[in-house]
């Protein structure tokens, strides 16, 4: 979860995805490359496909291994999915935002020395 020109900066101002409070909470810019983070508002609105293809692909290999080859069924099998999503949550939600933002930006590693030496000019 780095920023994705620099591969350098933290995505997520808090490192721990458990603390709800603060899940969202993102730097405005990158600390190495000062890319911005949030480039329109409602960017992150188009987080909700990717976060959608993880839940669908899990439920796919939930259903592969619990239903199909466990013979697991109905509500054992639901409960176990469901159970997986709220603790995945926080996982799914983040990883769901930096695929995002790395569809739009490239690595360019140029990018953390432009910055750095345009910051120690002012």
């Amino acid at each position: 979860m780095k920023c994705p020109r620099c591969y350098e900066g933290n995505l997520f101002t808090y490192s721990h995805p458990h603390s709800l409070r603060q899940l969202h909470l993102m730097p405005e810019h990158c600390e190495k490359c000062g890319l911005k983070f949030t480039p329109e508002p409602g960017f992150y609105t188009g987080a909700m496909y990717i976060s959608y293809g993880f839940t669908v692909l899990l439920f796919v290999l939930y259903f592969f291994v619990l239903n199909i080859g466990l013979h697991i069924e109905g509500f054992v099998f639901l409960a176990t999915y469901a159970s997986s999503l709220l603790v995945l949550f926080p996982y799914l939600f983040r990883y769901s935002r930096t695929v995002f933002l790395h569809l739009f930006y490239e690595y360019k590693p140029e990018a953390k020395e432009a910055y750095l030496n345009h910051v120690h000019l002012k």
